[in-house]
């Protein structure tokens, strides 16, 4: 499968491939453009090498994060590196919301875990093997023999019963979503965005105030919930009087068959308009959005060719960030 990824790929693929309504790119010998959703930082792990990556897609531009840990003073940083091929898996993204200075916001985190590892479970310090999220403007990690035994009631505690917290959830919300796919279907990643979820609970909290209004009142079945499935299609749903409900048809994407290892594969927010789709299998990177109108392939990019280095079987994607900010004449207009 990696021979495939690093021939036929990449003679495929050796440009930015865009389609749908607009997009581009520019590549010189001096620049390069990728014209991926700003406000992301995007990271890449060759679990065979391990080569570790991240990327910056204001600028386009990477880091080696391995050569950055071996070059930092700070021990944070430090923990960012990769030696050790085996203990390699999957990765899990966690939006960790947590009280900073009084007030709910959330932390996007992700773990790198390890192979034995069973999705679903409950996550404790034999579980993985970095946990990284951003100290200031850098990325940094924690390792995990940080989480062993945490006292109770220490903030290492509070964060762990947090972090399985969102497992459970996420585990509802993949029997939620399993339940109404079509029968020939097998769902690989569920995903709903976790910006637009906190906004629409502190909207429902506000509204059971006394100060709010029915004019006030929002429809909490507009969260988008998408589902990614071994095919590479893409589904969507809304919230219904009776469950989940289709919310249109469904989009395939291009150039995948069949996904081999879903814990591998990633959604992630790209704008309140839509979503990021990484596929081992393609080496792809698929943006799904909508302007108002149906969901659909937007863009489509090779990731050896954002990374600039051909080379690389890229097995794992984490993404955090915002990404791009709404921006309504755009939309209207497309």
């Amino acid at each position: 499968m990696k021979l495939f990824a690093k021939t036929t790929m990449t003679a495929a693929m050796a440009a930015l491939l865009l389609s749908g309504c607009g997009g581009g790119s520019d590549s010189t010998e001096d620049s390069y453009e990728s014209g991926l959703p700003e406000n992301l930082t995007l990271s890449f792990i060759d679990a065979a090498s391990p080569q570790y990556f991240s990327l910056n897609t204001d600028d386009d531009s990477v880091t080696d994060l391995n050569e950055l840990a071996a070059a930092s003073g700070d021990s944070s940083v430090q923990k960012l590196a990769l030696n050790d091929t085996s203990v390699l898996g999957s990765i899990f993204y966690w939006p960790d919301f947590r009280v900073v200075d009084g007030e709910k916001k959330l932390d996007g985190k992700y773990l790198v875990m390890k192979p034995d590892y069973v999705a679903g479970d409950a996550i404790d310090s034999t579980k993985f093997v970095q946990l990284v999220h951003f100290h200031g403007t850098e990325l940094a990690a924690h390792s995990a023999d940080e989480f062993e035994a945490p006292e109770e009631g220490s903030n290492k505690a509070l964060a762990m019963e947090r972090l399985n917290a969102y497992v459970t959830e996420q585990n509802e919300l993949k029997e939620e979503i399993a339940e109404v796919l079509p029968e020939d279907q097998t769902l690989c990643r569920a995903y709903v965005d976790p910006y637009l979820k906190f906004e629409l609970e502190q909207d429902t909290a506000a509204e059971t105030t006394e100060e709010a209004t029915e004019d006030e009142a929002h429809d909490h079945g507009d969260l988008m919930h998408f589902a990614l499935t071994k095919s590479g299609r893409v589904y969507f749903y809304k919230e219904g009087e009776n469950g989940l409900e289709s919310a249109q048809g469904f989009v395939v994407l291009d150039d995948v068959e069949q996904i081999e290892n879903c814990e591998r594969t990633t959604i992630a927010r790209s704008s309140e308009d839509g979503v990021l789709i990484f596929v081992p299998d393609s080496q792809s990177l698929y943006l799904v959005d909508s302007h108002g109108a149906d969901y659909h392939q937007h863009s489509q990019w090779s990731v050896p060719e954002v990374l600039q280095n051909d080379g690389l079987y890229l097995d794992m994607m984490a993404v955090l960030g915002e990404g791009a900010e709404h921006d309504h004449e755009e939309s209207e207009e497309e």
